[in-house]
C-alpha cells in the first residue's frame, strides 16, 4: 500500500502504512490510498471521520452505489480505463470522499501514471493560486479526465484506421484479422461504458448544493465535450462494423474462390474417372475389348473428359 500526503503548500509526502500517517493532520488537503486492502477501510474511516460505504458497491449499475452525498462529505466513484501491457484496455475502480478541508481517493493503482505530465501540469498551474478546496480539486479532475478520455478515444480511433490499411494490402485474410477487431470493439466499448459513468457522475455533481456556480459552468462545459468525444466513441463502432463487414466479405471470397477450385478439380477428376470405371468392369459383350484401337479410344475419351470440363469453366470465366 501507498500513501500519498499532499499539504497546504502543495508538497507531497509518501508512505507506506497507515501507521506512517502523522498523528496531527493539520495541513493536509488531500490522501490518496493506492493499492489498499478492505481490512484497510475502517481504520481510514475512523481516522480521517469519514463514510466509505461507496467502496464496497462500486461495482453495481445503480448511480447510488456510484455518487452518496451526506450533509458532510460528498463521495463517488467511476471506472478509468488505462491500456495494459498487451495492448488491451483494462479498467480500474477510481473513488473520491471530500470533506469540507479535505479530500481522499483510493485507487488499486494510480491512475495519474496514466495521464501525461504536461496535462497534468497545464491544470495544475490553473489552481496553484487558489486555496486548496473541494471546488479547486473537482475542477482540475474534470478538466482532466475528459482530456484523457478523448486521448484514449483517438489512439483507439488511429489503430483502426491502421488496421483497415493493412488489411486492404493483404490478399490473404483469416480469423486473426476478425479478432482484432474484436479486440478493438472490446476496448472501444470499455470507453464508451467508463465515459457514460463519468457523465452521470458530472450531472449528478452539478446538481449539488455543496459547489459553487463556478464549478458547475465548468461541468457543463465539459458535459459538452463528452457528448463530442460520445459521438467519436459511436464513430469508432460504425468504423469497427464496417471494417468487420469488409473482412467478411473478403473471407466469403476467399472460401468461394476455395469452393470454385473444388468444384472445377472435382468436375475434371469425376468424368474420367467415370469411362476409367465403365472400362473396369470387364464385362463379356464390350467391343472395344476386341477393336484394334479400343486402348487409344479410351484414353482420348478419358483426356476429352477432363480437357472439355476445363474449356467450358474457361469460357464461364471460373479460371480467371
Amino acid at each position: 500500500m501507498t500513501i500519498e500526503l499532499l499539504d497546504t503548500n502543495r508538497n507531497i509526502t509518501k508512505v507506506n502504512s497507515i501507521d506512517e500517517i502523522p498523528k496531527d493532520l493539520q495541513g493536509i488537503n488531500s490522501v490518496q490510498i493506492i493499492n489498499y486492502a478492505k481490512k484497510d477501510i475502517p481504520v481510514f474511516e475512523k481516522l480521517f471521520s469519514i463514510d466509505a460505504a461507496i467502496l464496497d458497491n462500486s461495482e453495481d449499475i445503480e448511480i447510488s452505489s456510484h455518487y452518496l452525498e451526506k450533509e458532510d462529505q460528498l463521495a463517488f466513484n467511476f471506472s478509468f480505463p488505462y491500456f495494459s501491457s498487451h495492448n488491451k484496455i483494462e479498467e480500474v475502480i477510481v473513488s473520491f470522499i471530500l470533506k469540507e478541508k479535505i479530500m481522499l481517493s483510493f485507487m488499486d493503482i494510480n491512475f495519474e501514471k496514466f495521464i501525461p505530465e504536461n496535462k497534468k501540469q497545464e491544470h495544475f498551474d490553473k489552481t496553484k493560486n487558489r486555496p486548496f478546496t473541494i471546488d479547486s480539486f473537482l475542477q482540475m479532475m474534470i478538466g482532466i479526465v475528459p482530456d484523457y478520455f478523448a486521448d484514449l478515444t483517438e489512439i483507439i480511433s488511429k489503430n483502426i484506421k491502421t488496421i483497415y490499411l493493412r488489411l486492404q494490402k493483404e490478399n490473404d485474410f483469416s480469423e486473426q484479422g476478425l479478432n482484432e477487431i474484436t479486440a478493438l470493439k472490446f476496448n472501444n466499448f470499455i470507453v464508451k461504458e467508463s465515459l457514460n459513468e463519468f457523465r452521470r457522475i458530472l450531472l449528478l455533481l452539478r446538481k449539488s448544493d455543496k459547489l459553487q456556480l463556478e464549478v458547475k459552468e465548468a461541468i457543463l462545459m465539459e458535459l459538452t465535450d463528452l457528448t463530442v468525444i460520445n459521438e467519436y466513441v459511436q464513430n469508432n463502432f460504425e468504423r469497427l462494423e464496417d471494417l468487420k463487414d469488409y473482412v467478411s466479405t473478403r473471407i466469403d471470397l476467399q472460401q468461394n474462390k476455395i469452393f470454385k477450385t473444388l468444384t472445377i478439380i472435382t468436375m475434371c477428376i469425376s468424368l474420367p474417372m467415370l469411362v476409367a470405371g465403365i472400362y473396369g468392369m470387364n464385362f463379356e459383350n464390350m467391343p472395344e475389348l476386341d477393336w484394334k484401337y479400343g486402348y487409344a479410344f479410351a484414353i482420348t475419351l478419358i483426356v476429352a473428359c477432363f480437357v472439355g470440363p476445363l474449356i467450358w469453366f474457361k469460357r464461364k470465366k471460373w479460371l480467371n
